[in-house]
């Protein structure tokens, strides 16, 4: 069969032999399986597939044309497998485990190294890309299924060589009430039952469903079960049956459920139909941390979904939302939706640091910062953003870095066990288990673990020590897959000798190496936790009881709202902690509340809270600064040093209005700042320092007696009469006086002859809202 891309092998080969290339090419043009064939002629090929189901259907397909068994000439390397040799010409490898080789030996066992599906954009192909570009020492091959390739052929000083295709024409049809209406998640199986009733009546060919995730797979398998088709599961780490049936030919017809792994890499034969539901599983940041969050796709993926109807046949292509629906043109590259860390981490290792390399487009600044942060804290990289020996030896391990050095900070072997294992489910990007229902099952399993506590949960199951659990089996296999080889990277024993532990001790060692994974429990209605930076509500998922104070949060999802204040993360592995290991850990804030006298000795009351939450109040004999605080609330209630509080209180009034009646601008102390910095120089220190103290030591007298008293006749701050306490308010510069109520029985105002001389004044009296002229 001749492929669109056989109309470039000529000049293909010509310009590899001198430039990196760039091939635009539409999916399904064999550019997958023929440029990886046709580059042997410069060397050894390193193909970098975005996907591991890409690589290894990839690598079966080329074998089975090459007639060689796999792994001979043509094999694969996916995480916890692969098949070749030294002699195998072309490997199809996954970006982490090309990046893994990198660090060893800067892929010095190939020659031509070609970055497939690159207009996907993942992190970890613009990392290999920056790397490689700087090493120069391979021939670049860089494919892309879309057009817009000028920014890469700049980028690498390349030559462009662009396959156009077939593509046969394909009706659009749109099933939504609105025009603009946007893709939605509500009732999606049973839209895509009825969209597969009418493109089953529309055509012979085969029917592919685009999804966005397992779950809604699963359920819209449910909703075809009574079609006359053959229903196929394909999303990634489905079983290789289900592949096989999805990848190959079929005597009935078939209803392809997929996600958008169908989208691009893979080719799947015979389809005339797509049905999209115009959703995707994305990565975005929140709070600095990678969610994943439903969301609707961009035109370029609707392009490409498309596009896989008209490969053979003129096709159909069935739209689950509005034809005008205001969709974002492209989907945004990795670097700018999601964490940094382990792109940070590995240019620390495989490069003289992140900053020292040129991406394709740089870097968000934001992010960027924050994982130096990280890993700055944690000792993984030093000052000049190189990795040290911890981050060298964190990097290789199959897990993301801050879970790695969470195994490192564990400060027993035991517990160092217990983390693999706990990790090792949260490594796995599918659902491991799901939790009993039943009354009877849920109590036979809190008899068997009656901590309420997931941590404890997930340690059991990687260990096979529950029963009649739920389980996925592939995803718990990969799962034990991650403990067995960490077992190995950290020489522990085997799983099945797998040593017992304390697990108060393993959260309180987990707590103290990332103590921002301590949440209490918020006075809210919502039942969230909360951590002073971020809440989280437990979700159904979760072990966790309603008598939880406060926990260890070690997985989080994002679940969407209408809008981004509505947006909740849902804490699903968690470990129920004792209010007390925040205190212990000092990870609160203790505020200064009051002090008092007890048995003659000055005591400061604090407050101990963390995340907003109060969780216990401690009455402390202070020192230093602390005494000095506690002093002043004293001096200020006449408690201690009396008549000084009241003393200097009415001094700095009476000098404060002197001056302003004088057209000072100088700025006015309270009696507290005022008491603040006389007992500093005071030099009060220690509880016996008080006794050195008289109260006059403390009294506030700037201005000669003989200067300020007749003023202050003159200018009373106070006036009493004898049944009304009245507060005097001076505006000098407006010639204005307003008596304010204070206290007493009087019910009118006070006459003008009651007060003092104001001569120039305007006088008027103020009770509660209402406001008379003195006459």
């Amino acid at each position: 069969m001749s492929l669109p891309i056989f109309a470039i092998q000529s000049d293909f080969l010509t310009t590899l032999a001198n430039n990196h290339v760039v091939v635009s090419a539409a999916t399904g043009s064999g550019k997958s399986t023929c440029l990886p064939l046709w580059a042997r002629a410069q060397g050894r090929v390193l193909v970098i597939e975005p996907r591991r189901i890409a690589c290894t259907s990839l690598a079966e397909y080329l074998a089975q044309q090459d007639n060689t068994e796999l792994g001979d000439q043509i094999g694969y390397a996916i995480r916890f497998e692969q098949h070749f040799t030294e002699h195998t010409q072309v490997v199809f490898a996954t970006p982490g485990v090309a990046l893994r080789w990198y660090f060893e030996n800067q892929l010095s066992d190939f020659d031509v190294v070609m970055l497939d599906e690159f207009h996907e954009r993942r992190w970890d192909m613009d990392l290999l890309l920056a790397l490689l570009k700087v090493h120069n020492q391979h021939r670049l091959i860089v494919t892309s299924a879309t057009l817009n390739t000028k920014p890469l052929i700049q980028y690498l000083q390349a030559a462009t060589l662009h396959s156009e295709g077939k593509m046969f024409l394909v009706e659009e049809r749109f099933i939504a009430n609105d025009s603009r209406a946007m893709p939605s998640k509500y009732n999606l199986s049973e839209r895509v039952r009825e969209a597969c009733e009418q493109a089953l009546d529309n055509t012979d060919g085969d029917i592919l469903v685009f999804l966005p995730g397992k779950a809604e797979i699963q359920a819209a398998a449910g909703q075809l079960s009574h079609l006359d088709a053959l229903v196929v599961r394909l999303y990634g780490g489905c079983n290789p049956q289900q592949q096989r049936l999805a990848l190959n030919v079929q005597s009935q017809q078939r209803v392809i459920l997929a996600t958008n792994v169908a989208e691009t890499s893979l080719t799947i034969p015979n389809v005339s139909c797509v049905i999209d539901s115009g959703l995707e599983r994305r990565t975005h940041l929140r709070g600095g941390k990678t969610v994943l969050n439903l969301e609707a796709i961009a035109k370029d993926s609707a392009k490409q979904r498309l596009g896989r109807a008209g490969r053979t046949q003129s096709g159909l292509c069935i739209r689950l939302y509005g034809e005008h629906a205001p969709l974002i043109d492209t989907t945004p590259p990795e670097i700018h939706r999601e964490n940094l860390t382990e792109l940070v981490l590995a240019a620390a290792c495989s490069s003289n640091g992140v900053d020292s390399m040129e991406f394709i487009e740089p870097l968000p600044q934001t992010s960027k910062a924050a994982a130096i942060t990280m890993l700055t804290q944690i000792n993984a990289i030093d000052a000049q953003q190189r990795a040290t020996a911890l981050g060298k030896q964190l990097y290789p391990l199959p897990i993301d870095a801050q879970l790695a050095y969470l195994i490192c900070a564990m400060p027993s072997k035991s517990l160092q066990q217990a983390m693999v294992d706990a990790i090792s489910v949260l490594s796995v990007p599918a659902r491991v288990y799901q939790l009993p229902s039943s009354p009877e099952q849920i109590d036979a399993l809190n008899k068997r673990l009656p901590n309420h506590c997931d941590l404890e949960f997930v340690i059991a199951l990687v260990r096979e020590q529950l029963e009649d659990i739920k389980v996925e089996p592939d995803a718990l296999k990969e799962a034990q897959q991650f403990s067995d080889q960490l077992r190995i990277a950290f020489d522990l024993p085997q799983r099945k000798h797998a040593a017992s532990y304390d697990r108060n001790q393993l959260i309180e060692a987990i707590a103290k190496a990332k103590p921002d994974w301590l949440f209490v429990k918020r006075n809210n209605r919502r039942g969230a936790f909360g951590n002073g930076k971020s809440e989280v509500i437990p979700a159904k998922e979760t072990r966790i009881n309603d008598n939880c104070k406060a926990m260890l949060v070690l997985d989080t999802y994002a679940l969407a709202g209408k809008g981004t204040k509505q947006a909740m993360t849902l804490a699903t592995l968690n470990a129920p902690v004792s209010l007390n290991l925040v205190t212990s850990l000092g990870l609160g804030e203790q505020q200064f509340i009051d002090a008092c006298l007890v048995d003659g000795r000055v005591m400061a009351k604090f407050s101990y809270a963390y995340a907003g939450l109060e969780l216990n109040e401690q009455l402390v004999e202070p020192a230093g600064q602390l005494l000095i605080d506690a002093c002043v609330a004293l001096i200020l209630k006449g408690e201690l040093l009396a008549p000084a509080g009241k003393q200097i209180t009415q001094s700095l009034a009476e000098h404060q209005l002197y001056l302003q009646a004088h057209g000072s601008t100088a700025e006015s102390v309270t009696t507290q700042q005022y008491l603040q910095t006389k007992l500093q120089e005071l030099g009060l220190q220690e509880q016996d320092d008080i006794e050195l103290i008289e109260p006059q030591d403390l009294f506030y007298q700037q201005l000669e007696p003989w200067e300020l008293e007749p003023f202050i006749e003159k200018h009373p701050l106070h006036v009493q009469l004898n049944d009304l306490l009245m507060q005097v308010e001076y505006s000098f510069t407006a010639k204005r006086i307003v008596l304010n109520y204070v206290s007493g029985n009087r019910k009118d105002a006070p006459k003008k002859w009651e007060l003092p001389a104001w001569p120039g004044f305007k006088v008027r009296y103020k009770k509660a809202s209402k406001v008379v002229d003195v006459k």
